[in-house]
């Protein structure tokens, strides 16, 4: 199997994005990764230390290559015109839950993978698909076969889909010869849009995150100090501000993943419907989407600190 041949089967099957990488350790993301650890940056869903956060035969052994896709996960909405208390849920959380669609791709495009080799006489290969399920950087593998920068932000951007685009990964058992790529020349020169609009000022200067004024962040935690409460003033679960003010994210198109396509209504719900929202309503509502494994307890809260940081500032 060639490079050219498995980015025709992945255009078949309705990939977005998909770049090839070495599976040697990701050295060029250890440095980033320490110095989030020294600074006490941590958000403890990493999985392991920054050492092992690098290294693909960690997680799995027989890697030969490994191949990274992208999925689109970009629409936009007409402002609701009314005067209903809403609560808001990140793009993150638009849809089917972007785990299960985009494992569902790429087992989809290994198993045309592997009929093309046995036509050709070969013994399928083994592999294993990651998508936020291991230690593993994405986004640092995805950096790696070219497919964006890092942007100030911290979200990997792209010439076409900016930072709207959902990212999953492949370690594969089979050698494929890969094209050398060069990295993609950062774009975010003396641009500090993000990190202005970030209302925790969680970005610093760029490059950093600083968990504990992070509103998306904050919003899947499960205890908040008072201080922390302070911060959830508009999102449900997570935060999409410092990708809205992206230039980059500017006139993007809508994706054609029509499980992630949703209502304006649906993104932007009624806090006085969240709040009466029962187990059974809030599983038929939530459970499927990626914010679903956080539960209803923290969603309610949540719902209830945007009502009352709210009416604080009014």
């Amino acid at each position: 199997m060639t490079e050219e041949q498995i980015r025709a089967l992945a255009k078949k099957i309705d990939i977005d994005l998909i770049g090839f990488f070495s599976v040697e350790p990701l050295m060029e993301c250890l440095p980033y990764l320490c110095k989030r650890e020294n600074k006490g940056f941590s958000t403890g869903f990493e999985g392991a230390p920054a050492v092992e956060r690098i290294n693909f035969y960690k997680q799995f052994p027989l890697a030969k290559t490994g191949i990274v896709i992208g999925i689109n996960n970009f629409q936009t909405f007409k402002k609701l015109d009314d005067d209903q208390e809403r609560g808001h849920i990140a793009s993150v959380s638009w849809g089917e839950d972007y785990h299960k669609v985009l494992k569902r791709r790429m087992n989809e495009l290994m198993t045309a993978v592997n009929l093309e080799l046995e036509k050709n006489g070969e013994a399928c290969s083994e592999y294993k698909i990651f998508v936020d399920n291991s230690p593993l950087v994405d986004r640092g593998s995805a950096y790696r076969a070219g497919l964006g920068f890092f942007g100030k932000n911290n979200c990997l951007i792209n010439a076409q889909f900016g930072s709207y685009f959902f990212i999953g990964q492949i370690l594969w058992g089979y050698e494929v010869s890969i094209s050398d790529v060069a990295p993609v020349e950062n774009g975010c020169h003396d641009c500090r849009r993000c990190l202005d609009a970030c209302p925790g000022q969680a970005l610093g200067d760029g490059y950093e995150l600083n968990p504990s004024k992070c509103i998306s962040f904050l919003t899947q935690k499960k205890n908040l100090s008072p201080l922390e409460e302070g911060y959830v003033k508009k999102y449900l679960y997570g935060c999409d501000i410092c990708q809205q003010v992206c230039p980059y994210n500017q006139n993007l198109q809508k994706t054609n993943e029509k499980s992630f396509w949703i209502e304006a209504e649906v993104a932007s719900p009624k806090l006085i419907d969240v709040l009466e929202l029962t187990n059974n309503s809030y599983k038929k509502a939530y459970h499927e989407t990626a914010s679903g494994w956080r539960g209803k307890k923290v969603f309610l809260r949540n719902a209830e600190l945007v009502l009352k940081n709210k009416k604080k500032n009014d």
